[in-house]
């Protein structure tokens, strides 16, 4: 039997609409919002207490330096020049390397200590090189080798004058050590010690003797001057010469020089 069809539909076919998507949402919690401005506001609150903390700590002043000790070369006064600057600094806050590095670079000064001590003073000691020679006329050398300015309140009439190429700077004075050491005993000292362009050594000594000793076993050689200081006329001699193996080349003085 036939079955009647269905009419197809006409016009437009409806799109099906598409399904929406889902979000999703994080919601923070309100505690963290609170931990978070916490965080951000340590930095702020470690700041103020720092500065706080100062201005406080601040209200103790340096009020004075004192120097420890008998200095001779620099006087106290001296000293507390060179720090004058310490004086109304906090007590906390007062750099102590400044005063330190303030002190060392005077000449002669071989060893500083520096501290604190409550409520408000800085303590200073110092030690004290030795001038030991001049070092071409302008400037000192100090016993422990330190080549440096001459202050300008010394008296330095009185030193030896080691005159020479910087090159041979450690070499005369370690020269100039054994040579004074060696004729101590005779009495006399070393008013000159001149080192050539070449390395020879002579010697102007407070004897009025003019001496000689070349480059080369200069131990010996000064060894061989002492014995000639205790065994000749100083008066009687001029110029010595030891540049030789054995002996020495003796120059004497006219009897007119002599008187």
């Amino acid at each position: 039997m036939a079955s009647k069809k269905s009419k197809a539909q006409r016009g437009a076919t409806r799109l099906a609409e598409p399904k929406k998507k889902r979000e999703l949402r994080l919601h923070r919690p309100a505690w963290l919002n609170l931990a978070l401005i916490g965080w951000l506001m340590v930095p702020v609150l470690a700041f103020g207490m720092l500065w706080g903390g100062r201005q406080l700590v601040d209200r103790w002043v340096i009020t004075d330096v004192i120097i420890a000790g008998e200095p001779v070369i620099w006087s106290r006064d001296d000293i507390k020049a060179q720090t004058h600057w310490v004086i109304g600094e906090g007590f906390y806050s007062a750099d102590l390397n400044r005063v330190y590095d303030a002190i060392d670079a005077m000449p002669l000064i071989h060893g500083v200590k520096v501290r604190k001590r409550w409520p408000g003073l800085v303590e200073i000691a110092i030690e004290e090189d030795i001038p030991m020679a001049l070092w071409n006329g302008d400037q000192i050398i100090g016993i422990n080798g330190d080549l440096m300015a001459i202050p300008s309140h010394l008296d330095v009439d009185n030193l030896a004058l080691i005159e020479g190429d910087i090159k041979y700077l450690e070499d005369a004075i370690k020269h100039f050590r054994f040579i004074q050491q060696a004729i101590a005993m005779a009495g006399i000292r070393i008013q000159t010690l001149h080192v050539s362009d070449t390395g020879s050594l002579s010697l102007d000594l407070s004897n009025d003797w003019t001496v000689t000793l070349g480059r080369q076993q200069l131990e010996r050689r000064a060894l061989r001057l002492k014995k000639l200081l205790t065994g000749l006329p100083a008066e009687a001699v001029s110029t010595v010469d030891l540049r030789y193996g054995k002996g020495a080349a003796i120059d004497w003085r006219a009897e007119q020089e002599k008187g």
